[in-house]
Order: structure tokens, then C-alpha cells, then sequence
């Protein structure tokens, strides 16, 4: 195919070099141009208690300088907001600014600009006092001190002058089975949190954030399981968020983790019967009932019993015993009381509540139920403590666990692994691997081992000055299964050019009918209901599990091929991630922020060994999480960055850069070809890896850095490889695998037998992350090693529906071709065929009776991979329905 030379200088001179793939440069130029602003809709709706969030608003290049006030407007008042810088642009303008507020239920939709002088402070600004033992936070309704070390992590909570709550602690049961075999005995061995380091992260006047971070100790001397834990106050607010997140240390096959929690003392400074416990049961259902209940008569203090038994059970105050009669105070102390109390969702479906009146007596089952809302209160009409578990029913097995209602102090345990469940078990599913051409399993001795892999939860902490009504039980649930949170509209992401390149929903591009883009965000609406759906039929629930999706589809079975070697949890083989989070930006729906937030956490942390033999690798796809190949794409940056942008979220913040210092050893050690194309000729700490998708994982690492941080060296480790790629010539275009060095971060060719170029390029974002090296490291080399790169796999003899529409719509750009954009046009309406008869019906064909274990939805092309590639992966099949438009918008707009 003959090459257009001056089209190519035209891309290679582009203030977006290789922005073929994405706006337009007259729509760029438009947006730069424009005030910068942005209007924002809460995803869930306002929050129906007041409570703290924060967000990330990305700016085109260019607009908001380092020096500017960002200003936060409910309508047209300013409103106390913290703001900060998240990530930058090359010319040093802000990318993404974070922003925080104190969210109330009377907000409406909020407007971010920039201002001439800063917004207001707060009434009452957040303040934290700082010295060698503590760490005090005072938000105006709440006084926090935070230990510095030992085994507390919160020491107090204080509210109008009251303690509510103290000695917040982490807490693990380690179940011991080495006797088990030979005496049938089991034991359990308890561990709390041991503190290594504390920092405060912001200081206020909005928003202050304290990491926390150990590991949990025990009696024999052992130190284990680390943890981290982020501790969010906000002024004027008595409530807090914590994000806990812990790494498996231990060793698989001994250590079981038997429960692991966050544990409060909660002081009593009221009689028992103006006690009261509180659990959020199914949808706005409460149970709300005291201690002891008043006995059924009435009282002399009282004038109505009855009236007297609904306000205990609102938790309102009623008279001290010295105002009842000697006769009431010895009917009252005739009840029982209620000193213990056990909340249990042991799986997606079905919760138990049980109490008991002291520990040489036995449990009694009060009631159950099925989805339980994850919110437990402790307390008096004083004050206590309320806990909420995020996504409670979600990642069972999660419990509640209050002891000691009766005594001077209680303790409320939230159980983000329940003890009287079975105990966690992290041993791969076989002791053996499985043959790789059979199962898709890539096994080797010692490297399926959940050692480094990570799990965090999310959870809502308040300190109440009385009982919580019923009603503000619900409202807890609410904020705690979806906080606030603030989006831009999905033009706006579009038009910064900050999260990859995509199309809107009705983009028209040229050759294409605004029927067949209607069919295309048709079918892509589908595809989410149905794997929505399908997480719930097929119940992809559980703490290790919940936000995966399964990989391979059997019609046979009618079952998702869950026990077969490399056919089980999918993981980010593929990106469902970025086609999730792609389906998000151009629409704002909450449905799929959420099942995209889901999956981010599960692939960030579950799947990527944080420590280690493999630290900074990730696991493919497998039976077991971490049963598979280890690869650096798993935990590239790409996948990381929309959550962290999106959110501020800190902890996925940590686990961008937690890879800067480990993955290329990591590699070195466990190089990606060492079965296929073994080269002992390129020792370590030199590795042998691919361009795509090893490289491109790495330069993804290094580009989000550069951005956050703005040090040049990591934009400098990416324009090196970019460079050495260049200077290649046809060797690029022959070879996908060279040499790495981790000093110099130099590529070298070490000639045959090299692995030839494949697919890999491009199926793990790999063209998304090329792309974005281009837009922001001008490379005229790179450019045009890449965009060749691109023409040569358009000319293969068997279409490749993984990456060809889009790799052919960008080659089409590059070339200037109108024989490549017709056809990325008839492989975009082939996709379309396929996905409307076989994809995504609208009524999928239903399975039921004996010959099923459930009642089945299925699609005839049913899977989130398929191994013949002539058949469509579902990822890759949406994210060119997404990205191929703006390609052809791109060609339209520069041919000619």
C-alpha cells in the first residue's frame, strides 16, 4: 500500500502527535478556547444524610493553571470546597483537579470553575493537632485522636463532650488446623493491629486524611497480614469513612484466616434499658430494639405504657430507675437482658440474627432474612457508634458481632470475614496443573499462591449523640451502599481528551447510517444488562469474587465453565474493565459505575501480588485468582487510572505506583516468554519481554506517574523505549520481543528467534496507551513505527475481530487511505451483525427445567472470551463499537 508522506508529517507535527484516535483538532482547539467549567450531577442523588465526598474533574490542556482558584458552586453560591492537583499536562496546566465537600441532602447540582479569590471556608474549618504519641482531629462535631503506635488505632471518639466510641482496633482469628489430622482438634489463635506508620495525608480546612498502616500481631510473637488503612473526617461532620485494606502474608496451606474485623469499645453511661442496638436488615426494613425491654405494664412515671414502649424502641430517652416505683424497678429486673448480639450474611442470600443474655447461655435465633443493608449501632440515648459495611451481602461472608451490652462497655465487631463462617481457604483448586491446550491453564509449580495478593473494603464509622431513629438507620444504609459522589456530564469527559479515546452515545461518523449507531449503543446497552444480570443469576458474589466475571461460556452445561483450568474468573484478560469504564464515561449511568468500581477493586487488588516473588504481577485468568501466568499487564496503570481520576480514591493512588518499584524485577525474575521463546542469552535484571503488552504496561506506569507527580524522569524512561522503538525500522515491524534494561530502560533487538509481532500489540490497551504516548511525547519515529505497525496487521488473510475494526480505522488515519476506512467500515458492520443475531438479542433464548441447574439466559455468542477468533470477545467487541466512530470522525476530519 503506497504511503502519503505529507499526511504522515501532518500526524507527526500534530500538537496530539498520533491523535488520529481522538477529537478532531478543531474541536480540541474549541475546547481549549472555552471558559473552563464544568456542571455536575450527583451519580445515586444527593446523599440523605450530610456526608463527605470527593471527586476528580479532568481539564483540556491548557486551561487551568498550577496558580488557579478552583471554585465549587451549589447553584450560585460558593460553597466550601478543599481542592488539589491530581495530575498535569506536559505544558504543566492541571489535567485533574480533586475537590471536596461536606455533601448535604439540599444540594443540587454543583458547578466547578475558576474564580478570581478562593470560595469560603467552612463555619467551623476541620483543624488536626499533630505530636510525637497522637494525632487529634476536631471537625466541630467530632473529636478523633488517633494513636501513632501500638495496637489502637483510634484511641477515642468524642461528640458534645462525650465519649461514644474508643479503642478502635483491627482484629484476625487464624484457625489452626496442625492438629487437626492426628487429634481432631482445631484451635484459633487471635491477632489486633500493630501500627507502623501513621501519616496525615490532607490536614483540612474541608477534608482531612490520615493513613494508618501495621500489621497484625499475636500472643506468640507472630507479625502478619499487612494492612492499610485510610481514616477520611470532614468539618462540621460527626461521621467517618475508612477504607481498609489488608495483603496475604501467609503460607496457603497452614494459614486460615478464620474472621478479620474492626472492632470498637463503646462506653455506656446510661442505664440498660435506655441502651439500644440497632441492624439494618433487608431494604429499609430496622431491627431497633433496647437491651432490656420495659416490662408490658404501666409504669407510675409513665402515662402510657404503650407510648412508653414505642418511644424505647425509638430510642428516645425514658426515666431513670430512681424514678420508678420499688415494684416497676423489680419487675424490670425480673426481663432479660440482652447482652449479646450476632448479625450473620453467610452468603449472597440469606442472613441470621441470633442474641443471647450472657455467655453460659445459649443463642437465640430472632429472625432472618436475605440481603441485609450492613449497618450495626451500639449505644445509649447518650450517644454510641454506628458501623456500615459497603457492599455487606455482596462480599459475604460479612457479620456483625456486639458483646457486652450489659458491662460498663460494649464492643461492636464489623466482621468483614464472618468467624462463623468457613474459615478461608487460599489453596489453588488442584494440587496439579492442567494441560494448556485443553483448559487454557497456564500452571507452574509454586506460582499459584494467593502470597501478596490484597482485599479492601469500604466502610462508613459515625459517632452519634443519641440513638439513632429507625429512619436515620436507613439513611446510613443508603450513604454507606452509595456515597455521594459528583460527575461531570459525559461531553465534558469526551471533550477533556483525559481517559483514553471514545465516541458518545449517536457520534455520527461518515459511511455510517444513524440507524446502525443506534443498533451499536443498542447492543452495547444490551451487553451490560445481560452480564449485569448474569452476576446476578449465576451470583458472581463473595469476598474474594465479587466484581469479576466469569471468562468461558458452555452451552453444554448450560453453565459458565467455572472448574475448567483458565476458563474460570476472567480477571482483565481482555479489558472488561475499560469497556466498563468506557460504557460509563459516555453515558453517566450509576449501574455501570458501580459494576465497573466492583471489577476495578477486585483486578487492583485480587489479582496483582503486592509483595513478593511476583510483586507488581498480576494473575490472568483462572479457577483460582492467582492461579495463572503472572504479566505485568494486569496491573498496568491504564486500567488503575479511571477509578483513582474519578474518585481521588488514595488506596488505588498507592497501587499506581506500587508497581514503579517492583514489577521490572519481577519480570526479570519471571520473564513472560520463558516457555515459548526462552533467551538465556538476556540475564537478569535484564528482561526479555514483549513491546505489547509488557512494555506498554510499564510505559503505562511511567506516564501516570510523570503526569501526577510531573518529574520528567518518567516521562524520559517512556520517550527512551519510544526512541529505541523508532530507530528499529523493519526489525520492529518483524519482532515483538526485546531486551529490557531496568537502568537505562533501554530496548535492544537480541535477533532469533524473537517472538514475531501478534495481537497482544493491541488487545490489553495497548493501542490506547500508544495513542497516549503519542498525544503527549512527541516521537515522530515512534509514530511512524507505530502507525506501519498498524497497516501491516490490516493486511493479514483472516480478520481478527479482537482489535482489526479499530487498528484499521487508525491505519486508515495514518496512511490516509480510503481503501482502509472502507473496510474498518464493513468490519464495524459485521460487528454489528454479529451482535444483533448472535450477541445480544433482545430476548435471549431461556433455559429451564431438570436439564439445568438454574433458569438460563444465553446469547448464542454467549462469553466473555472465546477461543476461535473468528468469533468476537464481548470486551473487545464493545470497545470497537465504542472507539471505531471517533476514528472515522478522525479521517473524515483530516483527509483530503
Amino acid at each position: 500500500m503506497e504511503y502519503r508522506p505529507t499526511r504522515r508529517r501532518l500526524l507527526e507535527h500534530s500538537a496530539l502527535a498520533g491523535v488520529g484516535l481522538v477529537l478532531a483538532p478543531h474541536l480540541a482547539r474549541a475546547a481549549r478556547a472555552a471558559a473552563p467549567s464544568a456542571r455536575l450531577t450527583w451519580l445515586a442523588g444527593t446523599p440523605p444524610l450530610p456526608t463527605g465526598t470527593a471527586w476528580g474533574v479532568p481539564w483540556p490542556r491548557g486551561t487551568v493553571r498550577r496558580s488557579d482558584r478552583v471554585i465549587v458552586r451549589n447553584g450560585e453560591a460558593a460553597i466550601p470546597a478543599q481542592t488539589w492537583p491530581m495530575a498535569y499536562w506536559p505544558d504543566g496546566s492541571v489535567k485533574w483537579t480533586g475537590l471536596a465537600v461536606a455533601a448535604a441532602s439540599d444540594m443540587g447540582d454543583l458547578t466547578v470553575g475558576i474564580g478570581h479569590q478562593s470560595g469560603p471556608h467552612p463555619a467551623t474549618p476541620l483543624v488536626v493537632e499533630q505530636n510525637a504519641q497522637t494525632v487529634i482531629i476536631r471537625t466541630g462535631a467530632l473529636t478523633a485522636t488517633i494513636d501513632r503506635a501500638g495496637g489502637t488505632l483510634v484511641r477515642s471518639l468524642i461528640v458534645d463532650g462525650r465519649e461514644v466510641a474508643r479503642d478502635g482496633r483491627l482484629v484476625v482469628l487464624r484457625e489452626d488446623r496442625s492438629r487437626e489430622a492426628a487429634e481432631g482438634v482445631v484451635r484459633e489463635e487471635r491477632f489486633v493491629s500493630r501500627i507502623t506508620r501513621v501519616t496525615v495525608e490532607q490536614a483540612g480546612p474541608v477534608r482531612s486524611v490520615v493513613h494508618i498502616e501495621g500489621t497484625h500481631s499475636g500472643a506468640g510473637g507472630r507479625s502478619w497480614l499487612p494492612f492499610s488503612v485510610r481514616l477520611y473526617f470532614t468539618a462540621g461532620l460527626s461521621s467517618m469513612r475508612m477504607v481498609h485494606s489488608f495483603v496475604f502474608d501467609g503460607d496457603q496451606k497452614t494459614d486460615f484466616i478464620k474472621g478479620i474485623g474492626v472492632r470498637f469499645a463503646v462506653p455506656f453511661r446510661e442505664e440498660t434499658h435506655n441502651r439500644h442496638v440497632r441492624f439494618a436488615t433487608d431494604g429499609d426494613h430496622v431491627f431497633a430494639e433496647p437491651v432490656v425491654m420495659i416490662p408490658g405494664y404501666r409504669p407510675s412515671a409513665m402515662k402510657d405504657a404503650a407510648a412508653g414502649e414505642r418511644a424505647q424502641l425509638l430510642g428516645q430517652r425514658l426515666p431513670a430507675l430512681a424514678q420508678f416505683t420499688e415494684k416497676e424497678r423489680a419487675n424490670l429486673a425480673s426481663t432479660a437482658v440482652w447482652e449479646d448480639f450476632k448479625f450473620s450474611q453467610l452468603s449472597a442470600d440469606g442472613w441470621d440474627m441470633h442474641k443471647r443474655t450472657n455467655a453460659a447461655s445459649a443463642w437465640l435465633q430472632v429472625t432472618g432474612g436475605q440481603r441485609a443493608g450492613g449497618v450495626a449501632f451500639l449505644g445509649d440515648v447518650s450517644g454510641g457508634f454506628a458501623i456500615g459495611q459497603r457492599d455487606f451481602w455482596q462480599k459475604y461472608p460479612a457479620a456483625f458481632e456486639i458483646l457486652g451490652a450489659a458491662g460498663d462497655a460494649g464492643t461492636l465487631t464489623a466482621w468483614l470475614w464472618s468467624p462463623d463462617a468457613v474459615a478461608m481457604d487460599l489453596r489453588h483448586y488442584d494440587t496439579k496443573g492442567h494441560g494448556l491446550t485443553v483448559t487454557y491453564e497456564d500452571y507452574e509449580e509454586g506460582h499459584a499462591d494467593a502470597y501478596g495478593c490484597a482485599n479492601t473494603s469500604e466502610l462508613m464509622l459515625w459517632a452519634c449523640a443519641d440513638t439513632p431513629a429507625p429512619d436515620t438507620i436507613d439513611a446510613m444504609r443508603r450513604v454507606t451502599h452509595n456515597p455521594p459522589l459528583p460527575i461531570c456530564a459525559p461531553e465534558h469527559y469526551h471533550a477533556t481528551e483525559t481517559l483514553g479515546y471514545w465516541s458518545l452515545p449517536g457520534t455520527a461518523a461518515p459511511g455510517l447510517t444513524a440507524a446502525e449507531i443506534a443498533s451499536a449503543d443498542t447492543q452495547l446497552d444490551r451487553a451490560f444488562g445481560f452480564y449485569s444480570g448474569e452476576v446476578e443469576r449465576r451470583r458472581w458474589y463473595g469476598f474474594w469474587d465479587y466484581g469479576d466475571y466469569r471468562r468461558t461460556y458452555d452451552p453444554i452445561r448450560h453453565q459458565w465453565m467455572y472448574d475448567i483450568g483458565g476458563h474460570g474468573w476472567n480477571e482483565t484478560e481482555l479489558m472488561p474493565n475499560v469497556w466498563l469504564w468506557f460504557a460509563f464515561l459516555r453515558s453517566g449511568r450509576a449501574d455501570i459505575f458501580r459494576a465497573a468500581e466492583a471489577m476495578t477493586r477486585n483486578n487492583n487488588e485480587v489479582d496483582v501480588h503486592h509483595i513478593g516473588p511476583f510483586a507488581g504481577l498480576g494473575s490472568r485468568h483462572n479457577v483460582s485468582h492467582w492461579g495463572d501466568a503472572k504479566e505485568a499487564r494486569i496491573n498496568e496503570a491504564f486500567i488503575k487510572r479511571f477509578f483513582y481520576y474519578l474518585t481521588t480514591d488514595e488506596r488505588t493512588g498507592d497501587l499506581l505506583r506500587e508497581p514503579l518499584a517492583t514489577v521490572e524485577a519481577s519480570i526479570a525474575r519471571n520473564p513472560p516468554l520463558r516457555k515459548i521463546a526462552p533467551r538465556p542469552d538476556v540475564p537478569a535484571p535484564q528482561a526479555f519481554l514483549r513491546v505489547g503488552p509488557d512494555w506498554l504496561a510499564l510505559a503505562s506506569n511511567w506516564l501516570v506517574e510523570w503526569e501526577r507527580t510531573g518529574d520528567t524522569r518518567y516521562r524520559d524512561y517512556c520517550l527512551t523505549g519510544m526512541r529505541d522503538i523508532g530507530a528499529m525500522g523493519d526489525t520492529f515491524l518483524k519482532d515483538d520481543a526485546f531486551a529490557f534494561d531496568p537502568v537505562t530502560k533501554h530496548l535492544r533487538s537480541v535477533g532469533a528467534p524473537n517472538q514475531k509481532p501478534s495481537q497482544f500489540l493491541f488487545l490489553f490497551a495497548g493501542d490506547q496507551i500508544a495513542v497516549e504516548l503519542q498525544a503527549l511525547i512527541p516521537c515522530p519515529p515512534f509514530t511512524q513505527a507505530w502507525g506501519r505497525l498498524c497497516e501491516q496487521f490490516t493486511q493479514g488473510k483472516r480478520a481478527n475481530w479482537y482489535f482489526e475494526p479499530r487498528i484499521t480505522a487508525y491505519a486508515a488515519n495514518f496512511t490516509g487511505s480510503a481503501e482502509l476506512e472502507a473496510k474498518a467500515l464493513a468490519l464495524y458492520r459485521a460487528l454489528l451483525k454479529f451482535g444483533d443475531a448472535d450477541y445480544f438479542r433482545a430476548t435471549p433464548e431461556r433455559f429451564t427445567g431438570p436439564s439445568t441447574v438454574q433458569e438460563t439466559l444465553e446469547n448464542p455468542g454467549t462469553s466473555t472470551f472465546t477461543p476461535a477468533l473468528a468469533i468476537p470477545e464481548v470486551s473487545q467487541w464493545a470497545i470497537n463499537l465504542i472507539t471505531v466512530p471517533v476514528l472515522l470522525r478522525k479521517f473524515a476530519a483530516t483527509s483530503g
